[in-house]
Formats: structure tokens, sequence, C-alpha cells
């Protein structure tokens, strides 16, 4: 599981306002980790508009719809809840959801 990969998730035991179901996120985890943990941390995408910086973030089209990342949602997951690959945000979204991490963490 490598960093910036976005994945199928399912997120269904969440209690609102945490995001549920199984939808795409973002792995945001270091590859170091992801490699040796039975855990990654991800941050949930959502298709609801618009971009609030540095709370949620374009970071393109995945399962047919346009995805906006929701940088408060991140959480650590067991990779058994990973469904699948939907494909690899491009180095600039990955720069681009790093700060927004930044500047929500700090």
């Amino acid at each position: 599981m490598k960093r910036g990969t976005v994945v199928w998730v399912d997120l269904s035991d969440a209690s609102p306002p945490e995001m549920g179901k199984v939808r795409p996120a973002v792995i945001v985890s270091n590859d170091a980790h992801n490699d040796v943990l039975n855990t990654v941390a991800v941050v949930p995408t959502s298709s609801i508009a618009p971009e609030i910086w540095p709370l949620r973030l374009a970071v393109g089209v995945f399962a047919g719809k346009q995805s906006f990342a929701v940088i408060p949602g991140i959480r650590q997951v067991r990779k058994g809840r990973m469904r699948g690959e939907l494909g690899h945000l491009s180095d600039d979204k990955l720069r681009s959801l790093d700060e927004c991490l930044q500047a929500y963490l700090h």
C-alpha cells in the first residue's frame, strides 16, 4: 500500500459526524509504516462540493465522480477494510493534500 493511492475503504461502523459507508479514501501514511503495520492512515473523500481550503480539497475524479478529500475525516484503518484500488493522486495533488493536512493539524 503506497502513500497517495486512492482505495475503496469500508468505514461503515462510523457514527455521525464521522464519515461512514464504503467510499474512496487517500492513503496518507508513509510507505515504510504501510509495509510493516496492519493499519494505514487515510483521508476519506466525498463527492459533495465545494473545495474549502484547508478542510476539503478537490483531488480528482474517482469512481466516476469529482472527489474531495475531507481532511477532518483523517483516520487510521485496518488494511482488511480496503476493498481495492481506484488510482493514485498526482504529485501536485499529493503535495496540496500535505499542505492541507499541515494546516489542519498544526
